[in-house]
């Protein structure tokens, strides 16, 4: 029965990962072709991104300054947004669904009733998430080195890991928040809305705390900072950063294990 929790949720769960796969590889390709463009232009956006306040500049393109580069321009186009957007989204989603989805749609006492823990539940359910965030983040990884060469797209393979290596620890980490506060409440939507304000809430403070000095140190709150602060798409893989956030994955499962145990379903 334990290898039947995994293997369910993910048999339930292959049709949308096809997709969300689809759009993650599509979402990848849709910038090679515009890549030629931006090296043609690499002097008016030098120019233009002179004229940014420092913070902004940073914000925007990163510590390093470069959009022009292969690797400056996925850092800056897909990996600095909207990668891992779309990997928060399903990891969210995933999470809130695991326990409080079973539990809305009142199939969670059915999957109680068998020899089967409450704690392996919260494990098995945890690691379908992560088998989906995994087949998604290879489907991200694929898109750039199967459409960037025609299009002169060509950065270090090893780096493009590192990148979405980071992004799936950062989804994965909020993903877990999302599975704890479902575990703690049975509220799917209460996981998701608190969790996306979380995460919303700690992109902004990392992305405007810059601008005030006095409080730069507030940064450190913002589990983005880790990724994007690391920048690996140019800088390879942060083990320092990439163990800080599987350290906030690892205390989030670790919560949901607990919170779980000791709820009172009949409540």
């Amino acid at each position: 029965m334990l290898r039947t929790v995994l293997g369910k949720t993910l048999s339930e769960q292959r049709r949308s990962l096809l997709w969300w796969a689809l759009g993650l590889f599509l979402a990848g390709a849709t910038y090679a072709p515009f890549y030629p463009s931006i090296v043609e232009n690499a002097a008016t956006f030098d120019q233009y991104m002179e004229s940014m306040p420092e913070f902004m500049k940073e914000a925007f393109l990163g510590a390093s300054g470069d959009f022009t580069s292969p690797a400056g321009y996925l850092n800056t186009e897909l990996f600095n947004l909207f990668a891992p957007l779309l990997l928060l989204l399903f990891a969210i989603g995933a999470g809130a669904r695991a326990i409080a989805g079973e539990e809305e749609r009142r199939t969670l006492d059915i999957l109680l009733s068998t020899p089967v823990p409450r704690r392996q539940v919260v494990i098995h359910k945890y690691g379908a998430m992560l088998v989906g965030g995994v087949l998604l983040s290879v489907a991200l990884w694929l898109s750039v080195p199967l459409t960037g060469p025609p299009f002169d797209l060509n950065p270090s393979l090893v780096d493009l890991t590192a990148a979405v290596f980071m992004c799936f620890l950062l989804a994965m980490a909020f993903g877990a928040i999302a599975l704890a506060i479902g575990a703690a409440t049975g509220r799917r939507a209460l996981a998701v809305g608190v969790t996306a304000g979380v995460a919303a809430g700690t992109y902004l403070l990392d992305l405007l705390v810059p601008a005030i000095e006095s409080i730069e140190f507030l940064q450190l709150l913002s589990p983005f900072h880790y990724y994007l602060g690391a920048e690996p798409m140019i800088r390879g893989l942060d083990v320092g950063n990439s163990l800080v956030l599987a350290g906030i994955a690892a205390v989030a499962f670790g919560a949901a294990l607990v919170l779980f145990e000791r709820r009172d379903l009949a409540a």
